[in-house]
Order: C-alpha cells, then structure tokens, then sequence
C-alpha cells in the first residue's frame, strides 16, 4: 500500500476491509480480492488496482482519479456518481456496470468490455474508447465530444439504433466532418459498414435490419 493510500484508509474508517486486504496482499492492492466489497465514496486517488477483482463492488461516488484498474474485473460493480478522471481501464472488464453520472474524462478504456454497461449522462470527455466494445451499453445522455477512437475524435453523437438482438448502434460525427457508426467493438464508416455485412452474413434477416438502421443514419446525416 502506498503512503496515500495508507492515508486515506486511515482518514476513512469504512475502508478498514481495504486496509486488511493490502495487509495480507502483502501491502498491494495488486491483483487484490475485493468482490463485493463496500467501498462507497473510497478515496482511492492514483492507487493501483491492476487487475483486482472487483465483481459487485459497491464504488460508488467513489475518488479513483488516475488510479491503475488496468485488467481489472468490475463486472457488476457500482460506479455511481464515481470519479474515474485519467484512470487507467485499459482492458478492464466492465460488464453490467453501473456507471450512470460517472466522470470518466480523459480515462483510458482502450480494449475495455463495457457490454451492458449503464454509462446514462456519464462523461467520456476526452476518454480512449479505442477497441472498446459497447455492445448494449446505455449512452443516453452522456457526454463523449472530445472522446478519441484511434486517431478520431469525436465531436458528436447524432443518433443511435438498436437491432432486435439488442445489439446496438451508435452515429457520431468527428470533429474532422467525417461519420463514423459505432456497434459493439466495430468502428466503421457507413459503406464500410455496408460492404462488412455484405461480407459477413448477406442476405439474412439480421443484413436487412442492419442495412435499414444505416438507411436511418444516412437520412440523419443528409
């Protein structure tokens, strides 16, 4: 356990079961064993939560600027109102979590599963979404101008669409005038997307859908 974060488990009684699970992961919280743990509004500033198992975890409005939850899993956690500025969630595991109103500004979810996540009036502001997969997340509502995918970044969201098999599909506009539609982990132009479904399952029901939502996107765009 670092000094801040020896810190802050002294300055917040709660985190008692925190402090014990550094004490007998050797002082780390490293890989640390925190399933369903109660780490509501846990000051947690730059501490190192690579690749800690965090399934259920209650973090909610919790202060994880900057932290390292690299690999981590979070799969059903509670991130309410949680303070995720400059973290590092690069392939972290977010199924099913509960993000709604979190900041995640300049956050790093490069390859993170955020399937079925409720990121509702969350703010991606600046965030690496790059090989992100978004399948059935909610996005209603949250900010994501300035979010980068790769060299893209985006300027807005202009609507989305959702297939019968709940898989989702999401138009934004880059800031270079470009269009770019966003389903699960795939981050394609609309003829790109045209010539993939081609590709891939032509002349099924799921193609005609398909076509239909960029049919929508296009009719948006004009």
């Amino acid at each position: 356990m670092t000094p801040n974060e020896a810190i802050n488990v002294i300055a917040n009684p709660h985190m008692a079961h925190l402090a014990a699970v550094a004490w007998a992961n050797g002082g780390s919280l490293r890989g640390a064993d925190l399933a369903g743990a109660d780490l509501w509004g846990a000051h947690l500033r730059g501490a190192n939560l690579w690749r800690a198992d965090l399934r259920g975890a209650n973090l909610g409005r919790a202060k994880l600027g900057g932290a390292n939850l690299g690999g981590a899993d979070l799969r059903d956690a509670n991130l309410v109102g949680a303070d995720l500025q400059c973290a590092d969630l690069g392939r972290a595991n977010l199924w099913g979590a509960n993000l709604w109103r979190a900041d995640l500004g300049g956050a790093n979810l490069r390859s993170a599963d955020l399937g079925g996540a409720n990121l509702r009036s969350a703010d991606l502001g600046g965030a690496n979404l790059w090989g992100a997969d978004l399948w059935g997340a909610n996005l209603g509502g949250a900010n994501l101008v300035g979010a980068k995918y790769g060299d893209d970044t985006i300027a807005a969201r202009l609507a989305a669409a959702e297939r019968l098999d709940g898989y989702t599909f999401h138009l934004f506009r880059l800031e270079d005038g470009e269009h770019m539609v966003m389903a699960g982990c795939r981050w394609f132009t609309i003829p790109e997307y045209r010539t993939h479904v081609a590709s891939e399952y032509p002349a099924t029901d799921k193609a005609r859908e398909t076509l239909d939502i960029l049919d929508f996107f296009e009719r948006r765009i004009a």
